[in-house]
């Protein structure tokens, strides 16, 4: 990794990778897209309950949306940046 050194915070999801979710779903606009979204140990079990279901959730109120774009691959951008930022290939 090239540039400043990563935050701690990124080092610390870093070192979490399994707690990463990617999830394909479609949006508010009704696209599909994929979201990378962390979510801490003590809100997971509802986390995985509530994606497991059907109908709408938000994403935001179970964890960090760490990237996100449209499609069903991550674009050569959300790559580089879940790379650089966090160490993850992806």
């Amino acid at each position: 990794m090239t540039g400043a050194p990563r935050a701690f915070l990124d080092q610390l999801i870093g070192r979490q990778g399994h707690l990463v979710h990617r999830i394909r779903a479609k949006d508010t606009t009704g696209r599909y897209a994929l979201y990378f979204i962390y979510v801490r140990p003590n809100r997971e079990a509802a986390f995985l309950a509530c994606i497991s279901g059907q109908g709408e959730i938000g994403l935001e109120d179970h964890g960090d949306v760490l990237a996100s774009c449209y499609g069903d691959e991550p674009t050569a951008e959300v790559r580089g940046f879940l790379h650089e930022r966090y160490g993850f290939d992806v």
